[in-house]
């Protein structure tokens, strides 16, 4: 059998964080007539059985913030995921949803944490049973829980389709990688880096331009926060101004480990109070 020992937790009125062992937080919302979950995780163990057996019998749909593949990894377990038309291609790039990426990045986040965790590579990642049917997620789309709504907004940046979730009844904001302090950019273009940057940057200022509706921020990733815990107020302003810096010449550039590297090179960022960010590739100091 494989594990179901995932741990959750209500960190608000009908808010579940579930953590997939350190790889990336699942966030399921429970309304009092559906519930809507964000992310599938890199799909270790059963965590279709945890949502429908520990967190809610109620019918839910399920959504994807971006493509890749910590987050859509389990997404063969379920029906239909809604996913922005720019992430639909599951095809290319170097984070897809195989089993041999879903297996490396496992892997790396257990040898960088170094913890035991209770799960078996083999046994606990698997094969999808059948791949679910992609169902287009627009900017401004509303999801109706009952006593709740949540709603979607595009954040281009960390890949081309990236977005947010908003519930209207905690004032809670769900960002995906859309914040992350270890912020990777999605590769662009040549000639077109700055554009990209703009762009991100856009994104951002759009969603602080939204304070007054959001009281507390929570990333995917909880190494950049405690489980159940929000992000720190100010990732919003430390972010534009990285992107400001980059932009005006004006930069601070840092060359550290990057914690998703499996031999542990060091990699280039520009960083800015406690946000950092980078390529997904290389090439963030070269930017003119």
């Amino acid at each position: 059998m494989v594990t179901r020992k995932l741990p959750y937790y209500e960190f608000a009125d009908g808010i579940y964080e579930i953590d997939e062992f350190d790889c990336v937080s699942v966030f399921v919302i429970v309304g009092s007539k559906r519930a809507l979950v964000i992310d599938c995780g890199t799909g270790i163990g059963d965590l279709r059985w945890v949502i429908e057996n520990k967190i809610t019998d109620k019918p839910y749909d399920v959504v994807a913030t971006h493509n890749h593949g910590d987050h859509i990894g389990g997404a063969g377990f379920f029906d239909s995921i809604y996913i922005h038309p720019a992430d639909m291609d599951w095809d290319s790039g170097n984070t897809l949803p195989t089993v041999d990426f879903r297996k490396s990045y496992a892997k790396i986040i257990a040898g960088r944490a170094d913890k035991h965790y209770d799960y078996n590579l083999d046994e606990d990642v698997r094969p999808w049973p059948k791949t679910p049917e992609k169902l287009p997620l627009t900017d401004g789309q509303v999801f109706e829980l009952g006593d709740r709504t949540v709603t979607a907004y595009h954040c281009p940046g960390h890949t081309f389709g990236e977005m947010v979730f908003l519930d209207d009844k905690t004032k809670t904001l769900l960002l995906g990688d859309a914040c992350n302090c270890n912020y990777y950019l999605a590769v662009p273009e040549p000639g077109r880096e700055k554009e990209r940057i703009r762009e991100a940057k856009a994104g951002l200022e759009r969603l602080r331009s939204m304070k007054d509706k959001y009281d507390l921020m929570y990333n995917s990733h909880h190494d950049f926060r405690g489980f159940g815990n929000s992000l720190y107020p100010d990732i919003l302003e430390d972010a534009i101004h990285a992107f400001d810096s980059i932009l005006d010449g004006t930069a601070t550039y840092i060359s550290v480990t990057d914690p998703l590297d499996p031999e542990h090179k060091a990699k280039t960022y520009v960083s800015y109070g406690r946000f950092r960010v980078a390529y997904q590739g290389d090439g963030i100091e070269n930017v003119k």
